[in-house]
């Protein structure tokens, strides 16, 4: 968005200089005013760098799990009291870390995320119709938010084709009573080669609070390992963003070559006092990335999982009772008990069975038919 800012600037300085009798060179957009110059400001309070956030702003957040979260920037957001924030990131932190804080705190109204953790706060207010959750899929969460950066207005995407992304109706809010305030709206769908595609829109913020590495005093920033998650895009996708870092360098520290996000996205720069980096470890809910993995025609996918559910209750089933992660994507089932084959229109094939069990022992403990091979062999590990 700095970029697009700039290149409009200069625009507006050709057509002022036409308008005033200079001369119109066909080529003028190439001779940029240096006066359009923007320079990162650097601050020393963290509260400084973002009590300027209003209520009711959306914000993008940067952070994978509780990997690469701009720690100190969501206290300060903490300190400032700010309220009804649209808050943008993968995760929700957990109950007492990262932005669970803030959920705590009742500051976020609406969660964009694609999986929300271990967050008993943030299920309780989601459940209570305290909190809007728009979830999205962790590959769509991203390039919505590298689309929004990079002016792109929406894009098609096979992943969440046939599911509740697609055809909404997914609960935003609820109500007290725990019916439906607000549900997600049916997406547009396409036809790409015969391959279905829905349209996803992009994503921008008002801010952006970021973590990184290392900036030198131009504000160029650099990212370490896999902190650099979705913290890059998110700097390019906000009108101001703010950058929480580890260590200033002088320029010229490290190479222009490195250089992850040039200062031009860079806004505020503030380095951090104090860092836990908890690593979440607990098991998280939400789509996460499994439609991305599942949502690709050439991807083969295959299902391990328990036979049957507590109480011997099927698991493998004719319909799907639970909201689908994907539409007919699956090529094989593997359990302690069986493997099949499946195919989209013929559905399932016994092709390997485990020692000591019967083809009816499987049939009991199977939701739907299924045909069995010819071929039919013992289950057996794969020699290497």
């Amino acid at each position: 968005m700095a970029a697009l800012k700039l290149l409009s600037s200069g625009l507006r300085l050709c057509a002022s200089a036409r308008g005033s009798g200079a001369t119109w060179y066909k080529g003028c957009v190439c001779s940029f005013s240096t006066s359009a110059h923007r320079h990162t400001k650097f601050y020393t309070d963290p509260v400084e760098a973002v009590k300027d956030i209003p209520d009711g702003a959306t914000v993008l957040v940067g952070g994978f799990g509780l990997c690469g979260i701009p720690e100190n920037l969501i206290d300060a957001l903490l300190k400032t009291g700010v309220k009804g924030l649209t808050a943008v990131s993968n995760n929700a932190g957990v109950d007492n870390f990262g932005l669970g804080l803030l959920l705590r705190s009742k500051q976020i109204k609406r969660m964009v995320s694609s999986y929300v953790g271990e967050n008993a706060e943030f299920e309780r207010q989601y459940l209570s119709g305290e909190l809007e959750v728009e979830l999205t899929p962790q590959g769509t969460l991203a390039e919505r938010i590298r689309a929004g950066g990079a002016g792109v207005p929406a894009f098609y995407t096979p992943t969440g084709y046939g599911t509740l992304v697609q055809e909404g109706g997914s609960p935003i809010k609820y109500n007290k009573d725990g019916s439906v305030a607000i549900a997600s709206k049916p997406r547009e769908v396409r036809e790409f080669n015969g391959q279905h595609f829905i349209l996803e829109e992009a994503i921008t913020g008002d801010f952006a609070l970021v973590k990184a590495w290392k900036a030198d005093r131009a504000g160029n920033v650099i990212f370490r390992k896999s902190a650099r998650n979705f913290n890059l895009p998110m700097c390019k996708a906000a009108e101001t963003t703010v950058v929480e870092v580890e260590e200033i360098v002088d320029i010229g520290a490290f190479a222009p070559e490195d250089i992850h996000i040039p200062q031009i996205y860079v806004h505020r720069l503030i380095k951090g006092e104090k860092y836990e980096k908890r690593i979440e470890g607990k098991m998280v809910k939400g789509m996460g990335g499994a439609m991305d993995l599942v949502s690709s025609a050439k991807t083969k996918v295959v299902v391990t999982m328990e036979h049957s559910a507590k109480g011997n209750a099927h698991k493998i089933m004719e319909k799907c009772t639970l909201p689908l992660t994907g539409k007919q994507c699956v090529n094989r089932i593997i359990t302690e008990k069986a493997v099949f084959d499946v195919d989209k229109k013929k559905g399932l094939t016994l092709i390997e069975l485990w020692e000591g069990l019967t083809v009816d022992d499987v049939q009991k403990s199977t939701g739907c038919d299924f045909a069995v091979s010819p071929k039919l062999m013992p289950m057996q590990q794969i020699a290497n």
